[in-house]
C-alpha cells in the first residue's frame, strides 16, 4: 500500500529549488560559453537536463532531513552532498561524473525499494522523488547510448 505523509511534501519544494538552481546554472554556463554545443566540460543536454535532475534529487533529500529520523538524516545528507559534488566534476570535464550521475540515484532507488518493501511502506512523495532519480539516470545514460549507436553505425559503414 502507498501512503501519503504530509510532512514529506517539503521534498517537492526541495526538488523545485534544486532543479531551478540547475537550470539557472545551465543558463549562466551557456551565456559564458557563447551558446556553443558544449557548456564547459559537458554537452548542452547534460547541462540542461541531467544536472538539474541531479540537483532536484539532492534538493528533495536535503529538504527531508529535518522531518526524518537521525539515521536517514545522515544518509540523505551524504547522498545530497554526493550528488552536489557530481555537478562541479561534470562542469570540470571529469568523466567520472557520469558514473556518479547513474549509480548514486540507482543506489537510492534500490535502497528505497528495500526500505519501502521491508522496513516501511512506500509513500507518494518518495515515489515521485524516485521517478526524478530514474529520469536523471536516463538523462545521464542518453549521451553514452547515442555515442555508441553512432560509433556502431560508422563502423558498419566502413566495413560495408
Amino acid at each position: 500500500m502507498v501512503q501519503f505523509i504530509p510532512q514529506y511534501l517539503v521534498a517537492v519544494i526541495g526538488m523545485v529549488v534544486g532543479g531551478s538552481a540547475g537550470w539557472i546554472l545551465a543558463a549562466a554556463m551557456n551565456r559564458t560559453s557563447g551558446g556553443g554545443k558544449r557548456i564547459d566540460g559537458i554537452g548542452r543536454w547534460d547541462a540542461r537536463v541531467t544536472l538539474p535532475l541531479l540537483l532536484a534529487a539532492a534538493g528533495a533529500h536535503l529538504a527531508l532531513v529535518p522531518v526524518v529520523e537521525l539515521q536517514r538524516q545522515l544518509m540523505f545528507s551524504l547522498y545530497a552532498l554526493a550528488l552536489v559534488i557530481t555537478v562541479p566534476l561534470a562542469l570540470g570535464g571529469r568523466r567520472i561524473w557520469r558514473l556518479g550521475a547513474i549509480f548514486l540515484p540507482l543506489g537510492s532507488i534500490l535502497a528505497y525499494g528495500y526500505f519501502a518493501g521491508q522496513v516501511h511502506e512506500a509513500d507518494v512523495v518518495g515515489l515521485v522523488v524516485k521517478i526524478v532519480e530514474l529520469a536523471a539516470i536516463a538523462a545521464a545514460a542518453r549521451p553514452v547510448i547515442a555515442a555508441r549507436r553512432v560509433r556502431g553505425r560508422n563502423q558498419r559503414m566502413q566495413t560495408g
